[in-house]
């Protein structure tokens, strides 16, 4: 398996977290609630990740009580960046809603392809339901956070119970190859 004792690492791309925050925005009427967004940019990650050997938004996942979570994209639609304008405006506590139209150009055809995949598959359910399917994830249940805490998510855990252990060797012999 792995000769390294390296973690898999993926950068936190804000470029195109903005547009996958406007893409799912958009879909779905142009407003949506900041957990739902946030699970449904794990699931895209992680699906991404599986099949295609990256995620789309990336960063550090962590599990948080309502499920994982990538630091750097909470604190994005939290609104804890500086320096960064936001795409979209808060709505009474909780829901995001868009203030630009989404650029399709910054997605790949595997990124639209899962987003899709993602936002149809999931769309109609509750930001509570959303974060109890992600709590069934190994990645999840392998790191359940402390009470008002959070652990980190190695994206090796993404991989758990996937018929993608072909793709996990890749991503790590990429990222051996890329750490030389």
């Amino acid at each position: 398996m792995r000769t390294s004792a390296k973690p898999i690492t993926f950068p936190y791309d804000p470029s195109k977290a903005q547009q996958v925050v406007l893409w799912l925005l958009c879909r779905h009427g142009g407003s949506m609630d900041k957990l739902k967004l946030a699970k449904m940019v794990f699931l895209a990650d992680r699906q991404h990740l599986v099949q295609y050997g990256r995620p789309i938004v990336g960063g550090h996942y962590f599990t948080m009580k309502r499920g994982p979570v990538s630091s750097e994209f909470k604190d994005y639609i939290d609104g804890k960046m500086t320096g960064v304008e936001l795409p979209f405006a808060l709505s009474g506590q909780f829901n995001l809603v868009a203030t630009q139209p989404v650029d399709e150009n910054w997605f790949s055809p595997s990124d639209r392809e899962i987003l899709d995949t993602v936002y149809y598959k999931y769309k109609d359910l509750s930001p509570v339901q959303l974060a109890d399917i992600t709590h069934q994830f190994e990645a999840y249940k392998k790191h359940i956070p402390p009470k008002g805490s959070c652990c980190s998510i190695p994206y090796e855990d993404f991989f758990e119970n996937t018929d993608s252990k072909d793709m996990l060797a890749l991503v790590l012999e990429e990222q051996e190859i890329r750490d030389l």
